[in-house]
């Protein structure tokens, strides 16, 4: 099939006008995002009156760079300048080296790195299945009507895991490419993340400030972890069986122990964090904060700081490949992404985005 063409198995929605209401559906929960940061705002004026500053959770404005690594194709999949392309990064000559269709503005991109699929999640209820070896559309997944926010893959399971800005999330049989279960999550998730080995599914929102821990095996929710005032980006170790939380509002990171879902510590970081990757073969942590130009690393083992990467700009995403210990981080405003090397914490690549001027 061309890229031009329709792609097969397509799964289109019943009535134009249910996506008309999704769409408008979407702009109500983005004011009621914006109205929620204000009143964050003015949480953290208020709290100035009695010598107590809580940081306004700025990261939360920052629209997230969809960005994903395949560690075993060593490919990199960064949505680009134009609203409806990805970049194809080549990990090895550290240059674009294709573009895919991903429908309308992509919001999250992840990988199932055993089949080589590309899945991408755009505004709308569209999952785009893309081939890695071909570049190549092989279906489109029709969900839920809201739009997509976040996205997880587990490969084991043969599973994806969609959610929407309602908290909607979507269970979906990688093979079929069909819907197997639907369930709700909570409001407002913002990032989530599967560890194959335990079949647990983590998804933090913000519209409740938790962290809701599914089984894989029963698509139910087993437990709700309190994770702060404003979670915004999740990382999970299958090594230590680890899960870490930034929190927008106080900087600060939870540790989360997946065998009992219980926090067992907390980074004090301040700022305001947007982005966390993590190489479960270093135990490395990395850090990204919407008000910083530089990227912190977190050693697992300790929890401790142990370096700081300057980046030139402020960061927009965060991917590792754990194979070449190489993290990848989208700058904001300037279409590229950097190339860090996880040996040395040092920046060995800049690699422009198709369409960057």
């Amino acid at each position: 099939m061309s890229l031009d063409g329709k792609p097969p198995h397509i799964q289109r929605p019943i009535a134009t006008r249910r996506r008309w209401h999704a769409r408008l559906t979407a702009c109500l929960l983005l004011l009621a995002q914006a109205a929620f940061l204000c009143a964050c705002a003015g949480e953290e004026k208020a709290s100035q009156l009695d010598g107590t500053v809580t940081p306004v959770a700025s990261s939360a404005l920052v629209v997230p760079a969809p960005l994903a690594v395949n560690s075993s194709s060593n490919r990199i999949y960064v949505a680009g300048e134009s609203p409806d392309t990805i970049s194809v990064i080549d990990g090895v000559s550290n240059s674009v080296v294709a573009t895919l269709p991903a429908g309308l503005s992509p919001q999250a991109i992840a990988v199932d790195r055993s089949s080589n699929r590309i899945y991408v999640a755009g505004r709308g209820s569209e999952l785009w299945v893309v081939d890695g070896t071909t570049n190549r559309v092989d279906g489109i997944v029709s969900m839920s009507d809201g739009d997509a926010a976040v996205l997880a893959v587990n490969p084991d399971a043969g599973r994806v895991y969609v959610a929407d800005l309602e908290g909607r999330l979507s269970i979906i049989d990688a093979e079929s490419s069909a819907v197997v279960a639907t369930l709700s999550v909570g409001q407002n998730p913002v990032a989530m993340a599967v560890n194959p080995g335990t079949d647990r599914i983590y998804v933090a929102t913000y519209g409740s400030p938790e962290l809701a821990v599914i089984d894989g095996e029963s698509d139910a929710i087993i437990a709700r972890v309190s994770v702060g005032k404003l979670p915004i980006a999740l990382a999970l170790n299958p090594e230590t069986d680890r899960i870490y939380v930034a929190d927008g509002a106080t900087g600060a990171i939870a540790v989360i122990d997946g065998s009992t879902n219980a926090p067992i510590a907390s980074v004090e970081l301040g700022g305001t964090p947007s982005a966390l990757a993590l190489n479960p073969v270093t135990g490395h942590i990395y850090v990204a904060k919407a008000d910083s130009d530089a990227i912190s690393v977190l050693d697992g083992a300790s929890n401790a700081v142990i370096g700081t990467v300057d980046i030139g700009g402020p960061p927009r995403g965060l991917a590792v490949n754990d194979i070449t210990n190489r993290i990848y981080v989208a700058r904001s405003f300037t279409a590229d992404v950097v190339v860090i090397d996880g040996a040395t914490d040092t920046i060995i690549a800049t690699v422009a985005l198709a369409g960057a001027p």
